[in-house]
């Protein structure tokens, strides 16, 4: 079985590909307020829906099914929701979601006059599927497909995806690895040109000690390659007190326009509600992204 598990990520880390200019960059921005506020690291982080946008094996670990809603502010006008599902099963576990990001009403002109000709939107979309099964009792994998779409006026350019990964809980109490490459596919040219999607490959891990009658805390970092851009290094830690609330912070290494990150989650009884507060640099603003999650 440790062949099987070396040969798997391997081929994870083997599958990247020489693209030319890099488009749908929307696939890189941090999916889940928790993995937001710990600084977008996610790849070996189980935290329910959310974790098929990093890892599709991390959701063959779902103790329950669950659906899990966000909303996101992120650089000026710029609106990004998630949605998505958990259904765990006995042999395979699946989660069908959608992530988009919306830029609305934006002035058309042809010439520099004081009132726009219209107004328009700048649309990303990502509807897609995960499916994971456990090879072992601490080893899974997973598979997503993404159909991809992209609009600005009445320029549009659409195209699939996929996602594939490994999770694995090492006999190290609360230690957990995990590996994935994200966005490999192809999408059609806008406006006559070649676009090609931000190949990511990433690797990881997070470990969780408990502090007998006073919580849980935890620690996650990765490290990612983007094609076509600097890599990055994403971490955070996070303590959860044995009822009802956590507390986070993260930290992003290689942009230009993000460092640190914070966050907090509530919980109870199944229903869990998480933020993170993200301050850009170079007088980008502020981003809030919001996650409700709720266990069926």
């Amino acid at each position: 079985m440790n062949r099987t598990i070396l040969a798997f990520i391997a081929v994870l880390l083997y599958c990247t590909a020489a693209f030319a200019t890099t488009g749908y960059t929307f696939l890189e921005i941090p999916v889940g307020a928790r993995q937001s506020a710990l600084g977008g690291a996610g790849v070996a982080l189980e935290s329910g829906p959310t974790s098929a946008a990093y890892n599709p094996a991390l959701i063959a670990f779902a103790k329950h099914s669950s659906v899990v809603l966000m909303a996101n502010r992120h650089f000026g006008d710029t609106r990004a929701q998630f949605f998505g599902a958990t259904i765990s099963g006995k042999r395979f576990s699946f989660s069908p979601h959608y992530w988009g990001t919306r830029v609305g009403d934006i002035e058309y002109r042809s010439a520099p006059t004081r009132d726009p000709i219209s107004e328009f939107d700048a649309i990303n979309s990502a509807f897609g599927a995960s499916v994971a099964t456990r090879l072992t009792k601490s080893f899974a994998v997973g598979l997503t497909g993404h159909y991809l779409y992209h609009k600005i006026h009445v320029e549009s350019s659409d195209g699939y995806a996929f996602d594939a990964g490994a999770f694995y809980r090492s006999p190290v109490k609360g230690l957990s690895f995990g590996a994935a490459v994200n966005h490999l596919g192809h999408v059609s040219e806008f406006i006559a040109e070649d676009v090609t999607l931000p190949t990511t490959v990433r690797g990881g891990a997070t470990y969780e000690r408990i502090i007998i009658g006073a919580g849980t805390f935890s620690v996650t970092a990765e490290g990612a390659g983007v094609k076509d851009n600097t890599p990055l290094y994403r971490g955070g830690l996070e303590y959860r007190a044995p009822q009802f609330a956590a507390l986070r912070l993260g930290y992003t290494e290689g942009l230009e326009a993000q460092g640190m990150s914070f966050g907090f989650g509530l919980f109870y009884s199944g229903v869990q509600l998480d933020y993170a507060f993200v301050p850009y640099k170079e007088e980008l603003g502020e981003g809030h992204r919001f996650s409700f999650g709720l266990d069926l």
